[in-house]
């Protein structure tokens, strides 16, 4: 496919989407403006959130405490 070809096929996809989210989703990506938090839900953020609160409490379990537990098993 050319280049010519490619972008009028991105075109035609784009052109079809309703969703705004997605329109500004895509144009951050294209745009190199990209910032994964920005493309987050609400829900997400919140949930990141209290884990980044929880593990500063101490309470989050190491890294090398959980590969540890599944290295025989996956690993």
């Amino acid at each position: 496919m050319s280049t010519t070809e490619l972008k009028y096929s991105l075109f035609k996809i784009i052109d079809t989407i309703n969703d705004s989210k997605k329109l500004k989703d895509i144009y951050s990506f294209v745009s190199e403006k990209a910032d994964i938090w920005d493309s987050l839900t609400d829900e997400q953020k919140e949930e990141i959130e209290q884990a980044l609160k929880e593990l500063n409490k101490g309470l989050g379990i190491p890294h090398e405490k959980v590969m540890a537990k599944y290295k025989g098993k996956y690993v």
